[in-house]
């Protein structure tokens, strides 16, 4: 076989051979931003981007992106153009170390999925000062709470009722000789008063007879006296 005829055959078989292969290959992740441990400002960051080597099928993409304290920053859902896929995340970052996860669905139809991390840096911070008067307020609020459910309990208390009058003890016999004696005592004294405002000795008629008799006796007297010594 001439060298004419064998290179045309050469070519079809490599042409066979490497088709497969070419068909196995997948999308890959090329760039990302913020970069794999980029260091960034929490001002200048308000998404990120996945770039790969062919476009990203809409349906299947999904990107995580976790702070520090566990939590979730994400804002939305992930936005697909073409070999692009675009996640927000919210506003005020805080200081640390950030983590994705992301996962996609590549031109071919084979799911990748990858993660890479980055930090962020010069978060504003509370005023120790405002943070106290919210502290303040709040406590100040809890207190009127507190102040209004007494007031509501102290409303509806029943032990605010008038007191049920209770009955008075039974005099005992003890008691009653004890009220007897007291009674004869008041009853003696109030003998001995009226004896006292009694008048003591003769009464006045007594006296007035005993001055008619005396002067009558005395006329007598006179009149004898005169009758002997004519």
């Amino acid at each position: 076989m001439s060298s004419r005829r064998l290179a045309p055959a050469l070519l079809a078989s490599l042409g066979l051979v490497l088709a497969p292969i070419s068909a196995q290959a997948h999308d890959e992740l090329t760039g990302t931003t913020p970069q794999d441990g980029a260091t960034v400002e929490a001002g200048d960051l308000e998404d990120l981007t996945l770039t790969f080597s062919g476009e990203i099928a809409d349906v299947g993409a999904a990107v995580a992106v976790t702070a520090p304290d566990g939590s979730s920053v994400l804002e939305g859902e992930p936005v697909v153009e073409g070999p692009e896929v675009t996640q927000d995340l919210v506003d005020d970052l805080g200081d640390g170390e950030y983590a994705v996860a992301w996962r996609v669905t590549s031109e071919d139809g084979h799911p990748i999925s990858g993660e890479f991390g980055f930090t962020v840096t010069g978060a504003a911070q509370e005023d120790p000062a405002e943070e106290s008067t919210s502290d303040a307020g709040a406590a100040e609020e809890t207190t009127e709470a507190e102040e209004s459910a007494a007031e509501a309990t102290s409303e509806t208390d029943p032990t605010d009722e008038e007191p049920v009058e209770e009955p008075s003890p039974e005099p005992t016999s003890e008691d009653d000789a004890a009220g007897q004696d007291t009674a004869d005592e008041e009853t003696a004294g109030a003998s001995a008063d009226a004896s006292a405002q009694e008048p003591s000795g003769i009464p006045p008629w007594a006296w007035a007879l005993v001055a008619v008799g005396a002067a009558g006796l005395l006329v007598l007297l006179g009149r004898t006296w005169s009758r002997s010594h004519r």
